[in-house]
């Protein structure tokens, strides 16, 4: 069980936030609700200063806000979709948004497979779809994980 990275409690469909701050804010309460954090504040900081470095918006309103962190219990995957579109930086807006947590010690470079996994889903237009418009946890696990 403990290399699942994502389950249905881990995905949040339609939800209503505000802002960059709030969306970051909801992935760590769902990463905490499944007991996959150490320490919440720690993974908090981690996600902000990668944020720093390089933002984390990719485009067709899709952003993967991520860390490697002490902070992390379980390596993790969140899917959150917004009711509507929020300002992710100056230029970007996201609407579609994965969270990805991994322990700092980030065994076989585990951060790196889950983005280039995740970037391979975004490719395939059915799986976009599903992801963008289905109202089926479920449905949405089972794209990601196909």
């Amino acid at each position: 069980m403990d290399d699942v990275i994502i389950t249905e409690q881990l995905i949040a469909l339609d939800i209503e936030l505000p802002d960059k701050d709030a969306v970051i804010e909801a992935v760590v309460d769902l990463l905490a609700a499944d007991h996959r954090l150490e320490d919440r504040e720690v993974f908090i900081r981690d996600v902000y200063e990668r944020e720093e470095i390089v933002p984390t918006g990719i485009g067709d309103l899709i952003a993967i806000p991520h860390a490697r962190s002490a902070g992390v219990a379980r390596a993790s995957l969140v899917y959150l979709r917004l009711a509507a579109a929020i300002q992710w930086t100056e230029e970007e807006q996201a609407r579609y948004i994965f969270g990805i947590a991994v322990p700092e010690a980030n065994v076989d470079n585990l951060h790196l497979k889950i983005l280039s996994e995740v970037a391979k889903k975004l490719l395939d237009d059915t799986i976009k779809q599903i992801i963008k418009e289905s109202a089926s946890r479920g449905e949405i696990l089972e794209a990601l994980l196909s």
